[in-house]
């Protein structure tokens, strides 16, 4: 009896070599704990991957999405007008062809308007460019020659026999291509717009009552009714202030370089219209743009800065006064999201993403606002 008591007892033990591996094999038990710990890691990846693939999907599809996007805009801000045309008993159908025709022959007789000056200001881009540089230049002559001296010192200092030649070879691109093929590209993404456009007028409510048919409960309907109203509203409202805010800016401007001397007002009043649409970025490259004419216009550095500082008071009380007061809160977003967004639509779409960049950001707004998961991402977008 005591033999096997001591056998049983030995069987127990075990060396600490044999106790360290037990303890360090697998378990099944573990795997099961770890996954119950992080099971919110596996929604939040899935998520993060939808989005990629989104922003993929966006980079790639902009031939067919911007079209689209734009027309829908271009939908927000006419609207109202087929609305009231709707109200003087002419049908919706007809309504439209009329605002479009007219908006669009606007648009197209401000740009017959304009082909003159901006081909001339074209044509003498490389004059113009190196008249700037050599005022420029001269005004910044101390700098320049100590660079030169540096320049020179650092040649002194470098030692003989080490220079290599690179042979580079460079192939002029087929410009006449490019431009063929981008405005070929522009002109049918541009019939793409006018044609969705007047589909968009013409159909009126039909979409969203569609929408509200197919909707499984009334809540859903109540919800895609009041978010379709929203978005109407406040995109409309909101193309509606900044077109009128920037016009008006840009009538403001050509008086103004007219005033103090410079050629082709007109033009210059609907580049800085048409730059304010762009946040940040397209003040800075109307000074820019003024700043350079006026250097070439003017021979002395005090009246080639008028352009630029005229411009430049003018887009401050715009931003800081006159745009605040009438859009107000409601209409409001975070300064560091419109940033962000112009970053990401810019490098999405470019030039044309940049200028749809805020109102992409209010209807991100308007959806998140509306949905009660989402409702943090809402409130982090506005101001």
């Amino acid at each position: 009896m005591a033999t096997e008591i001591t056998e049983i007892k030995v069987e127990k033990e075990a060396s600490p070599e044999e106790t360290k591996i037990e303890m360090e094999r697998p378990a099944l038990a573990d795997l099961a704990d770890f996954l119950k710990r992080t099971r919110s890691i596996l929604p939040i990846a899935v998520v993060g991957i939808f989005l990629v693939a989104m922003v993929y999907f966006v980079y790639f599809a902009r031939p067919f999405l911007m079209p689209v996007v734009l027309a829908v805009l271009l939908n927000f801000l006419l609207k109202p007008i087929v609305r009231f045309l709707a109200r003087l008993k002419i049908r919706e159908t007809f309504g439209a062809l009329i605002v479009i025709l007219v908006f669009f022959g606007i648009l197209a007789f401000v740009i017959s308007r304009l082909m003159q000056p901006a081909g001339d200001w074209i044509a003498k881009a490389p004059e113009t460019l190196r008249l700037a540089e050599q005022k420029i230049h001269h005004l910044l002559r101390p700098a320049a020659q100590l660079s030169k001296a540096a320049e020179k010192v650092e040649e002194i200092a470098k030692p003989q026999g080490t220079e290599t030649t690179t042979k580079v070879e460079v192939k002029q691109p087929h410009l006449a291509n490019d431009m063929l093929n981008y405005t070929m590209r522009f002109l049918a993404g541009a019939l793409e717009t006018i044609v969705l456009l007047y589909f968009l007028l013409a159909a009126g409510d039909l979409f969203m009552q569609k929408l509200v048919k197919v909707l499984p409960t009334l809540h859903d309907k109540k919800k895609a009714v009041e978010i379709g109203n929203q978005l109407q509203q406040n995109i409309s409202t909101f193309l509606f202030t900044i077109t009128s805010i920037n016009t008006c800016l840009g009538v403001l401007v050509g008086f103004a370089v007219m005033l103090v001397g410079m050629p082709s007002p007109v033009l210059w009043g609907v580049v800085a219209g048409l730059l304010n649409f762009i946040p940040y970025f397209g003040p800075i490259t109307g000074v820019t743009i003024l700043s350079v004419a006026g250097l070439v216009t003017f021979d002395s550095v005090g009246q080639a800065l008028l352009p630029p500082l005229v411009y430049l008071t003018l887009h401050a009380l715009e931003a800081n006064f006159v745009t605040p007061m009438i859009l107000g809160r409601r209409l409001t977003l975070n300064p560091v999201m419109i940033f962000i967004s112009l970053i990401f639509w810019t490098w999405i779409w470019g030039i044309p993403g940049a200028l749809l960049s805020i109102p992409m950001l209010m209807m991100i707004k308007i959806f998140c606002d509306h949905f009660k998961p989402l409702t943090p991402i809402g409130e982090f977008l506005g101001e």
